[in-house]
C-alpha cells in the first residue's frame, strides 16, 4: 500500500457520513488527529493497494443475526458502541479480482478501546454464519457467509475472522481484523470475489497497526 495524498474519505462520521451527533456535541477525541494522521502516512510497497477511492467500505448485505449485523457496522464505520462515536475512514482498492480494503480507526477514552476488541471478539464468536435477512432473501439470492477462524497478528492484540460464501450468486470472501494500538480501536475489512491470501490480509494489517502506533506515540 502507498499512501502518500489525503486519503480520509470521511473527516468525522458525524458531520460526513450522516452519522453521529448534532453540531454541539462533545468534540471528539484528540486521538482522532493521531488517526487522520496514520492513514495518510501508510507507504508500505509490499502491500499493493491504490490510491484511496473515497467513501466508507460497504457490506455486500444486511445480516440477519444482530451480532453480525453490528460487527459489519464496526467495519462500516458505522457507531457501534455508542451514537457519540466517531472515526476516521479510508478505503482502498487492490489489484486482484473484486479486491477492497476498508479501514475505520475509533478513538477511545483510556481503557475503552481494550474492552471495545473484547466486545468485538464477542460478536465474532456470536457470528457463525452471516445470512440476508429473510425479508430481501430473494432479491439476494440467499447471500451467505460462513465464519471460520483466521490467525492475525498485530498492534497490541488482533481478533479475526474468515467469512467465505456466495453473495449475488458469486463467490465471495471477506476477512475481518479488529485490532488495538493504545487507545485506538484499528477494523480492516479485506475482500474479493476470488478466495483472498491471509499472509496478504496479515501484511496489510500489520502495515496500518505500525503507522497508528508511530503517530501514538
Amino acid at each position: 500500500m502507498r499512501i502518500t495524498g489525503a486519503v480520509v474519505a470521511c473527516a468525522l462520521l458525524a458531520t460526513a457520513c450522516g452519522a453521529g451527533g448534532e453540531p454541539g456535541d462533545e468534540p471528539a477525541p484528540p486521538g482522532l488527529s493521531l488517526a487522520r494522521r496514520a492513514l495518510t502516512g501508510i507507504e508500505d510497497p509490499s502491500v499493493d493497494f491504490s490510491e484511496p477511492v473515497g467513501g466508507a467500505w460497504r457490506p455486500p448485505f444486511e445480516p440477519a443475526n444482530e451480532r453480525c449485523a453490528t460487527l459489519f457496522d464496526l467495519a462500516e464505520g458505522k457507531p457501534w458502541r455508542s451514537p457519540a462515536e466517531v472515526a476516521e475512514i479510508a478505503t482502498y482498492h487492490g489489484y486482484h479480482l473484486g479486491e477492497t480494503a476498508g479501514v475505520v480507526v475509533t478513538a477511545y477514552p483510556a481503557g475503552e478501546a481494550r474492552r471495545a476488541l473484547r466486545e468485538a471478539a464477542g460478536l465474532m464468536r456470536g457470528c457463525p454464519v452471516a445470512a440476508v435477512k429473510a425479508a430481501v432473501k430473494k432479491a439476494g439470492g440467499g447471500d451467505r457467509l460462513v465464519a471460520s477462524p483466521l490467525t492475525v497478528k498485530a498492534g497490541d492484540g488482533a481478533e479475526a475472522r474468515r467469512f467465505r460464501g456466495r453473495v449475488g450468486g458469486y463467490p465471495y470472501e471477506m476477512h475481518l481484523v479488529v485490532m488495538r494500538s493504545g487507545d485506538m480501536l484499528v477494523s480492516l475489512v479485506h475482500t474479493g470475489l476470488a478466495r483472498l491470501d491471509a499472509g496478504r490480509t496479515q501484511k496489510l494489517a500489520a502495515a496500518v497497526a505500525a503507522r497508528v502506533r508511530a503517530d501514538g506515540q
